[in-house]
């Protein structure tokens, strides 16, 4: 990867950590506030900056992994990092199939939705693909069907590799001369 390259893809990187860290804010204000709606949208946000962080690093479905890697390298992300992961996004995203799936699969078509609260204090007895949205405040841990996702450890990463991004970000873009040493005589 050509170094101009390199710091474009570093720069678009440090600004969806932004984006997924202002969303954490967000979702602490939600929490602040009570509004489910506020929380839900943070959380919705977040998980859509930590995939644009993930195509970025992996490519969509991690069909650039290998011409990735230097971009990986460069800001000390491993291929076991949370970024990594976008099913729980993908299922925010793509509600509209989930909720027709559901429709067809839900044997007795109940449904729990924007719930926040610990996942053992919630709704008792629903199948888990009766219950979309969830979040438990203690574990930070989005649930879907029944699917968990740990919203801390995406802000801890983006936390982590934050600095290194501004690092990177703020370098030259154009690859730095080699020098010869001629020597004086």
């Amino acid at each position: 990867m050509e170094t101009f390259h390199l710091r474009v893809f570093q720069r678009q990187v440090l600004d969806q950590c932004k984006f997924l860290l202002k969303s954490a804010d967000e979702i602490n204000a939600g929490m602040a506030l009570r509004d489910t709606d506020h929380i839900l949208y943070g959380i919705q946000n977040l998980l859509n900056a930590g995939a644009n962080i993930s195509k970025m690093l992996w490519g969509q479905k991690g069909k650039f992994a290998n011409q990735r890697a230097q971009l990986r390298d460069s800001i000390g992300v491993a291929d076991d990092s949370p970024l990594r992961e976008v099913t729980m996004r993908n299922n925010f995203e793509h509600i509209d199939e989930r909720i027709d799936r559901w429709w067809v699969e839900s044997k007795a078509h109940n449904l729990a939705d924007k719930i926040i609260g610990p996942k053992d204090g919630a709704i008792v007895g629903m199948e888990p693909t009766d219950m979309f949205r969830m979040f438990d405040p203690n574990t930070t841990n989005v649930i879907f069907w029944g699917e968990e996702f740990n919203m801390r450890a995406l802000v801890t990463e983006a936390q982590r590799i934050f600095p290194l991004l501004q690092a990177e970000a703020n370098k030259p873009h154009w690859q730095e001369p080699v020098f010869i040493d001629v020597g004086n005589g």
